[in-house]
């Protein structure tokens, strides 16, 4: 790795300052999509095959902002990347147990996703070495449901099978985020990121792209299982996923791809004898 090139005062505080610029973009932005999806005459929701509502168009926004900055500045920002990571990660396990447990009211599963995945965020930022392996985790989960979105009802047909056919790919893209962080960063976040921007397009496109996802880790969608093929809205979204994806590696490739996310190790010196117990109550200067 090399070391990241000397920057002025001024701009070493405007990179610092970069997440809660972002964030104020963020609240900004998402108050112009939930206007737009705000009940109308008094109307809950919107004509369409899915209604749009209001929870829909928060949800919309927030994925399709937040995927944005993952796909194109995942490893420029890393510490905004991890808490994004831990606020997918927790958030989608809260929705998975509560769709799965029976809770149907949209403005609790959407509040307490919200709570619970930042929570998640701040956690993956204090534990980075475990948010890379997550972010790999959540990577290539992200490209399971992909390729399963191919056929209404799924490729893979069995619920179980399915089940086995992500767990796999959850272990082995943990497995690589610990082994390969800095492929890991880029890569992953370019994925996750690309995914997490389709299904936001999807909550205000209403293709079915993001039910069918639902049907697939939700034992109590009621969405036709059927198998057949899938639309053509949908197609166009799986084809921008990937596209976007690979966009987005080669953008963090090419502008950052050999910054340092960490900082270099600095050398130790140890003015006490070592501890007895393997070096882990040491103090050190």
């Amino acid at each position: 790795m090399s070391s990241i090139t000397a920057v002025s005062p001024r701009a070493g505080s405007m990179m610092r300052c970069a997440p809660i610029y972002i964030l104020m973009f963020l609240s900004t932005l998402i108050n112009i999509f939930t206007a737009q999806a705000a009940p109308v005459g008094g109307d809950r929701t919107r004509a369409g095959p899915y209604n749009l509502s209001v929870q829909a168009g928060i949800a919309g926004a927030i994925l399709i902002i937040t995927g944005l900055i993952l796909c194109f500045f995942g490893i420029r920002f890393f510490r905004v990347c991890m808490f994004l990571i831990g606020f997918y990660f927790l958030g989608n396990i809260s929705y998975i147990g509560m769709a799965n447990g029976g809770v149907t009211s949209q403005t609790i599963l959407l509040i307490v996703s919200i709570v619970v995945g930042i929570v998640g965020g701040l956690l993956l930022v204090c534990c980075s070495r475990l948010g890379v392996a997550v972010l790999g985790a959540l990577a290539l989960y992200s490209l399971g449901l992909w390729f399963l979105g191919w056929r209404s009802g799924g490729v893979i047909t069995s619920s179980v099978g399915r089940g086995i056919f992500l767990a796999i790919l959850v272990i082995i893209g943990f497995i690589i985020g610990f082994v390969r962080e800095h492929e890991t960063v880029i890569v992953g976040s370019a994925i996750l990121g690309a995914y997490a921007f389709v299904a936001g397009v999807d909550l205000y496109a209403r293709t079915g792209f993001i039910q069918q996802t639902d049907s697939f880790i939700n034992s109590k969608s009621n969405l036709d299982r059927r198998v057949g093929a899938v639309s053509g809205e949908q197609i166009a979204l799986l084809v921008t996923f990937i596209v976007l994806a690979i966009i987005g590696m080669a953008v963090q490739f090419r502008m950052w791809g050999r910054r340092t996310f960490r900082p270099a190790r600095s050398n130790v010196v140890y003015t006490e004898k070592p501890s007895r117990f393997g070096g882990y109550f040491r103090r050190r200067h």
